[in-house]
Protein backbone atom coordinates (compact mmCIF):
# COMPACT_ATOMS: atom_id res chain seq x y z
CA UNK A 1 0.00 0.00 0.00
CA UNK A 2 1.35 3.38 -0.85
CA UNK A 3 0.95 6.51 1.28
CA UNK A 4 0.65 8.85 -1.31
CA UNK A 5 -0.16 7.09 -4.82
CA UNK A 6 -2.11 10.51 -6.36
CA UNK A 7 0.03 13.47 -8.05
CA UNK A 8 -1.33 16.72 -7.83
CA UNK A 9 0.20 20.20 -10.29
CA UNK A 10 -0.25 23.49 -8.79
CA UNK A 11 0.12 26.56 -10.35
CA UNK A 12 1.22 29.38 -7.97
CA UNK A 13 0.64 33.17 -8.98
CA UNK A 14 3.19 35.53 -7.92
CA UNK A 15 1.20 37.81 -6.17
CA UNK A 16 1.82 38.51 -1.94
CA UNK A 17 -0.78 36.65 0.08
CA UNK A 18 -1.93 37.04 3.43
CA UNK A 19 -1.20 34.13 6.30
CA UNK A 20 -3.78 33.08 9.23
CA UNK A 21 -2.46 36.07 11.11
CA UNK A 22 -3.32 38.89 8.44
CA UNK A 23 0.37 39.10 7.65
CA UNK A 24 1.88 39.61 4.17
CA UNK A 25 3.82 36.96 2.77
CA UNK A 26 5.86 37.13 -0.60
CA UNK A 27 5.28 34.37 -2.56
CA UNK A 28 7.25 32.69 -5.38
CA UNK A 29 5.76 31.67 -8.37
CA UNK A 30 6.03 28.94 -10.52
CA UNK A 31 4.76 25.00 -10.71
CA UNK A 32 4.88 22.69 -8.07
CA UNK A 33 4.21 18.57 -9.20
CA UNK A 34 3.79 16.47 -5.91
CA UNK A 35 2.63 13.17 -4.75
CA UNK A 36 -0.40 13.00 -2.64
CA UNK A 37 -3.60 11.40 -1.23
CA UNK A 38 -6.57 12.67 -1.86
CA UNK A 39 -10.02 11.41 -0.06
CA UNK A 40 -13.45 13.02 -1.32
CA UNK A 41 -15.35 15.09 1.52
CA UNK A 42 -17.99 12.49 2.04
CA UNK A 43 -19.44 13.61 4.99
CA UNK A 44 -20.59 17.22 3.49
CA UNK A 45 -18.17 19.34 5.94
CA UNK A 46 -17.40 23.09 5.44
CA UNK A 47 -14.32 24.89 5.74
CA UNK A 48 -14.00 28.76 7.44
CA UNK A 49 -13.05 31.35 4.35
CA UNK A 50 -10.83 34.52 5.21
CA UNK A 51 -13.91 36.23 6.34
CA UNK A 52 -15.07 33.59 8.40
CA UNK A 53 -17.98 32.36 6.17
CA UNK A 54 -18.53 28.66 5.44
CA UNK A 55 -17.46 27.47 1.83
CA UNK A 56 -17.84 23.93 0.50
CA UNK A 57 -15.28 21.99 -0.60
CA UNK A 58 -14.66 18.36 -2.53
CA UNK A 59 -11.32 16.96 -1.43
CA UNK A 60 -9.10 16.91 1.03
CA UNK A 61 -5.25 16.48 -0.16
CA UNK A 62 -2.20 15.29 1.88
CA UNK A 63 1.35 15.24 1.06
CA UNK A 64 4.14 14.89 2.79
CA UNK A 65 5.45 17.99 5.17
CA UNK A 66 6.67 20.71 2.69
CA UNK A 67 7.56 24.37 3.57
CA UNK A 68 6.02 25.50 0.78
CA UNK A 69 3.54 27.98 0.95
CA UNK A 70 0.56 27.14 -1.30
CA UNK A 71 -1.63 30.36 -1.41
CA UNK A 72 -5.97 30.07 -1.43
CA UNK A 73 -6.76 30.49 -5.49
CA UNK A 74 -4.09 28.72 -6.88
CA UNK A 75 -4.91 26.21 -9.71
CA UNK A 76 -4.59 22.66 -9.57
CA UNK A 77 -4.95 19.60 -11.51
CA UNK A 78 -4.76 16.29 -9.37
CA UNK A 79 -4.40 12.55 -10.93
CA UNK A 80 -6.13 10.46 -8.80
CA UNK A 81 -5.98 6.75 -8.67
CA UNK A 82 -9.82 6.53 -7.38
CA UNK A 83 -11.40 9.73 -8.55
CA UNK A 84 -9.73 10.15 -12.38
CA UNK A 85 -8.92 13.53 -13.34
CA UNK A 86 -10.12 16.26 -10.72
CA UNK A 87 -9.07 20.53 -11.23
CA UNK A 88 -10.09 23.62 -9.70
CA UNK A 89 -8.60 26.04 -7.08
CA UNK A 90 -6.91 25.72 -3.51
CA UNK A 91 -9.92 26.60 -0.67
CA UNK A 92 -7.25 26.66 2.01
CA UNK A 93 -3.45 25.22 2.48
CA UNK A 94 -2.12 24.02 6.00
CA UNK A 95 1.58 23.32 6.51
CA UNK A 96 1.85 20.80 9.64
CA UNK A 97 3.67 19.38 12.02
CA UNK A 98 4.07 15.90 10.15
CA UNK A 99 2.35 16.67 6.61
CA UNK A 100 0.72 19.24 4.68
CA UNK A 101 -2.81 19.60 3.70
CA UNK A 102 -4.64 21.13 0.56
CA UNK A 103 -8.59 21.47 0.93
CA UNK A 104 -9.95 21.94 -2.57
Amino acid sequence: MEQYPDSIVINVNSDATQDSNGNWVAVTGGTYTLDCRIEPNGAGRKIAGNDGILMDFAFNCYLPKMATIIPTGSAFIVTSLNNGTVNGNVKRASNGQLNSRLWL
